[in-house]
């Protein structure tokens, strides 16, 4: 549990951001050390002044609250500092490339850490919706939290926007938009009918099977060699028809196939920045499903092994199926397709970051159903390592383009435009 403790943590500073709640301490404090450490892992030495304006600007931590996240990052060995006299002058990362940030933070917030009544309350209520919406007045009698808590904790997650109240049948359903993006209010709709145990196993069998062909699932009644109950398949159904799930279409053949995934992550986890990132995985994804499960003639044995030979070569060999089967992907500009006879073609990548970082994610799924990494702001990163007039510069263009957007009132559009004609 101590990792999932530091993963909401983070969840819950990306959606306070800067909004200040006098209920939170430690917590915030841990979700802003969690947000940091992923930015600067495997980065070399960072100069303070370009630390504070960085990680204010772009993560949200403000400079008051950076050097208790320093200490804490100190304190589990992920960073050392350097001082003049009581002056920080640079730090120095120190996370292991394959170290998971979450389970050094974790740690340190279980055995150091003190959390107050509504910060433990929150990480309950987030645990909670993890998994599945809830029914909000069962969560209530099940997790005993005092009840002016246990509101209070939910309005401030309403208002960071992780924690969304949805009327359904009557019903007061909690659900959290950072674990379940698609359609919340179909989502609510099946947790007050009573589903949410039989909901919460069939997610789970969808995300230990990703891309499974959900033709597959309604003619054999199972996903993965695991057997659906009746529930658990009409479920399957309408989380697809309702687009909870949003499965990837491929056309081959002259007929059409879904592939279905768990729901898309909002605003955490799945940075924003790679939003196409993930669509680009699922197509990736559901291509070689298409090749395992539902060949024309020639079968893809492992998936995953696939995927890897496109990484490694940039490339994957001719076959006679292949303008049906990468199609998607064509389309989405992850690869093109070179024909080399009549009837056969071969993928290429197209080797750009966006699609290879798409790659890795897709393999990912494949191999565990979950992703990682994928919070990471590639514009901050690159601050990061650059110097402060680097940053300045940065943040000031960006400041601009905010500027420039607020305006967009049509009399002050208007106004501005006889301005610059000199017009009255």
């Amino acid at each position: 549990m101590s990792r999932e403790t530091a993963e909401f943590a983070f969840d819950l500073h990306t959606g306070l951001s800067t909004l200040q709640v006098p209920e939170f301490d430690q917590l915030q404090i841990i979700g802003m050390a969690a947000t940091l450490a992923i930015h600067i892992k495997g980065l070399g030495d960072i100069e303070y002044e370009v630390l504070r304006k960085v990680s204010d600007h772009f993560m949200s931590i403000p400079s008051y609250a950076l050097k208790s996240v320093l200490e804490v990052l100190a304190e589990v060995e992920f960073i050392r500092i350097f001082k003049t006299g009581k002056t920080i002058e640079k730090i120095t990362p120190n996370i292991p490339l394959f170290e998971n940030v979450y389970e050094g933070l974790g740690e340190y917030a279980e055995n150091e850490v003190v959390f107050n009544e509504h910060e433990q309350a929150t990480v309950s209520i987030l645990s909670s919706l993890y998994d599945a919406p809830r029914n909000k007045d069962s969560l209530f009698s099940k997790l005993g939290i005092d009840r002016q808590v246990f509101d209070r904790c939910v309005k401030l997650g309403s208002e960071s926007g992780i924690v969304a109240q949805h009327i359904a049948r009557g019903k007061n359903i909690l659900i959290s938009p950072f674990y379940f993006a698609d359609n919340l209010d179909g989502l609510a709709d099946i947790v007050a009918g009573g589903g949410t145990p039989a909901l919460q196993s069939t997610l789970k069998k969808v995300k230990d099977n990703q891309g499974w062909p959900l033709s597959l699932v309604a003619s054999t009644g199972e996903i993965g060699g695991t057997k659906l109950s009746v529930t658990e398949a009409q479920l399957v159904r309408k989380l697809a028809a309702e687009g909870i799930v949003r499965p990837p279409t491929i056309k081959f053949g002259g007929r059409t196939e879904s592939f279905l995934f768990t729901p898309k992550p909002g605003s955490t986890r799945l940075n924003a920045a790679n939003r196409e990132v993930y669509e680009r995985a699922m197509a990736l994804i559901s291509a070689v499903r298409k090749g395992q499960l539902l060949p024309d003639a020639y079968r893809i044995r492992s998936p995953v092994r696939i995927l890897e030979s496109l990484r490694d070569s940039g490339f994957l060999r001719s076959n006679s199926e292949a303008r049906d089967q990468y199609q998607n992907l064509v389309v989405l500009r992850v690869a093109h397709l070179k024909q080399t006879s009549p009837s056969r073609w071969e993928l290429h990548l197209n080797r750009t970051p966006e699609n290879e970082a798409a790659l890795k994610l897709a393999i990912e799924l494949l191999r565990t159903g979950t992703m990682s990494n994928m919070e990471v702001d590639r514009e901050a990163r690159i601050a990061l390592s650059k110097g402060e007039e680097y940053v300045q510069s940065l943040i000031s263009s960006a400041e601009m383009k905010k500027r420039q957007k607020q305006l967009m009132d049509e009399q002050a559009v208007h106004e501005f435009e006889q301005l610059l004609l000199k017009l009255d």
